[in-house]
């Protein structure tokens, strides 16, 4: 039997890192994964805050991780979203950490339908979402515009179309024209440019009309461009938007305020037909001419009624009822002027009579008596009040001095306290042998110690107290 040498053994023995790595290269160096197109069902869809998209590949036996790096995603004209077929462009590699194969996708396209669709549809849905469909903000158009802007080129058939029409009805109107691409890269600027033109004009447009002709999705998706929406949103005139024929749809048509089919029925949607304007103004003066036809008969009514009045057609004998009114009202107001003079006069020489019977001199005389009498009472009352409330103070100082403790102490009497418990003795049973106490007297507390405690009468009085 022969031995395996350690060296050979070890020589087919990989660490994960290096099994890994070595995959990865035969992978990396297969011609047909370096640039691969697959394609799949979009499972697992996560748009990191990095802005990298992660997500899986899958069809109805198998599936694949997938990437596509914030670099590479920001040229998407789509959304990706779960459920969505696509078919992705990348290459194959492995990822180191998990020792698991992905896609690095740099490209990626809708698998049946256009990305251009997905992209219409996506847009559509999120404008809608945000109201800007909404009938509430649409805006009726102006009557009779004078002054009407047309943002489309300025070589093609859309604005001949315009001009020709609004000349045949309503030539009154002027057009002022804000040149703009109307397909191609960088056609949505200059559509915004051409708006904010007209915007921006000292004599203001009443109503604009942006559009062109007819084409593919691809000639007219400018008009798909969300910066082009948001401005027809923005927009402070009303907007027309006629783009392409009649089955065409862009997301200007939901935006603006008015659709119209062609340019052509554009046109005719701003401005009035100068016959149904003259059949206006027929219908009008008819009606202003009846109008004042009745106002003018009625008129002569009222005028033939007020000459047929008394008042107007025999004035001098109003005027004579009216002077005999007057007369009276005039007797009447003398009348009440003089009556009451009359009897506040009277009412004067009765009060002058009462007065003259009437002596001052002695009433005031009783008056200042009796007012004196009045005084000298009440001060009499109020010195026996006082002396009264006086000799109650008096006595009840006397009792208060009589139960005050510092009288008695006056008196050689004193209060033992317990020093220790600050508590008052009362009895020789409080006061053992060694006890420490203070004594309060009149003036003063002196402190001492008990020798004895002197014996206790019969009656349980103390009759001496050694210290």
């Amino acid at each position: 039997m022969n031995a395996v040498s350690p060296a050979a053994a070890n020589a087919n023995v990989f660490s994960v890192t290096q099994l890994n790595r070595v995959i990865k290269d035969r992978i990396e160096t297969d011609p047909r994964l370096l640039q691969c197109h697959v394609s799949g069902e979009i499972s697992n869809f996560k748009h990191h805050t990095s802005g990298h998209m992660y997500f899986t590949l899958k069809d109805e036996q198998s599936r694949v991780r997938a990437v596509m790096f914030a670099g590479r995603n920001r040229r998407l004209r789509f959304r990706p979203e779960d459920g969505m077929r696509v078919i992705c462009t990348g290459s194959v590699s492995v990822f180191d950490r998990d020792g698991q194969y992905q896609l690095y996708v740099d490209d990626m396209q809708p698998d049946g339908i256009g990305a251009l669709y997905v992209q219409f549809e996506q847009l559509r849905n999120r404008l809608q979402a945000e109201g800007l469909f909404s009938q509430v903000r649409k805006r009726p158009l102006p009557a009779y515009p004078t002054r009407i802007g047309v943002v489309t080129s300025p070589t093609g058939a859309v604005i001949r179309d315009i001009c020709t029409t609004l000349e045949r009805r309503f030539p009154l109107a002027k057009v002022i024209l804000a040149p703009a691409a109307v397909q191609g890269a960088g056609a949505a600027k200059t559509l915004v440019a051409g708006l904010r033109k007209l915007w921006s004009l000292k004599d203001p447009v009443d109503v604009i009309i942006i559009g062109r002709g007819g084409g593919s999705l691809e000639e007219l998706w400018p008009f798909n461009e969300e910066v082009v929406a948001r401005a027809v949103a923005n927009s402070p005139v009303p907007i027309v938007s006629a783009v392409g024929h009649e089955t065409d749809v862009t997301i200007c048509d939901f935006v603006a305020d008015v659709r119209a089919a062609t340019p052509t029925a554009a046109a005719e949607l701003v401005a009035p037909h100068r016959q149904d304007m003259s059949y206006q103004l027929t219908q009008a003066l008819a009606r202003s001419v009846g109008a004042i036809t009745n106002q003018v008969r009625t008129s002569r009514q009222v005028l033939r009624g007020l000459a047929e009045r008394p008042v107007l057609r025999e004035p001098k004998r109003m005027i004579d009822k009216e002077r005999q009114t007057v007369d009276y009202v005039e007797g009447r107001l003398r009348d009440a002027l003089v009556r009451p003079v009359r009897v506040a006069r009277r009412q004067y020489v009765d009060v002058e009579r009462r007065l003259l019977r009437i002596d001052l001199k002695r009433r005031i005389d009783t008056l200042k008596y009796q007012t004196q009498s009045l005084e000298d009472r009440s001060g009499q009352s109020v010195k026996r009040t006082v002396d009264r409330y006086n000799a109650m103070l008096e006595r009840q100082i006397g009792v208060l001095e009589a139960i005050n403790p510092l009288s008695v102490l006056r008196r050689g009497y004193s209060v033992v306290y317990d020093e220790s418990k600050d508590e008052i003795i009362s009895s020789t049973a409080q006061l053992p042998a060694g006890r420490r106490i203070r004594i309060r007297v009149a003036d003063g507390t002196v402190c001492a110690n008990v020798v004895d405690d002197g014996g206790v009468y019969t009656r349980g009085e103390q009759t001496r107290l050694d210290i």
